[in-house]
């Protein structure tokens, strides 16, 4: 993982902002995220309606997503569920 992170702080621009951002001084991160603002405020000017449909509906597939991902950790548990006690026999109903 360290490997990727490398890599990608080598990209122009983007890889130094957030190198500056994640292990730069404190007032990096501010204009980290000023400058995300100021790119998705350029790109709604330049795209429009559109990207924020698509932003949208990027948002509620992650969301989706997310839920599915955080309710199906209790379908899947790691410890194996002990086994009936053979001696215990339910009721019988006498009809």
């Amino acid at each position: 993982m360290q490997a990727i992170a490398q890599t990608f702080y080598r990209v122009p621009v983007i890889g130094w902002m957030t190198r500056e951002a994640v292990h730069g001084p404190a007032d990096a991160k501010y204009f980290f995220a000023f400058n995300l603002v100021v790119l998705f405020a350029a790109l709604v000017y330049t795209f429009g309606y559109p990207f924020l449909i698509s932003v949208a509906l990027f948002e509620a597939a992650a969301g989706l997503a997310f839920l599915v991902v955080l309710t199906a950790s209790d379908a899947f548990t790691k410890q194996r569920a002990p086994a009936p006690d053979p001696t215990l026999r339910a009721p019988r109903k006498r009809g």
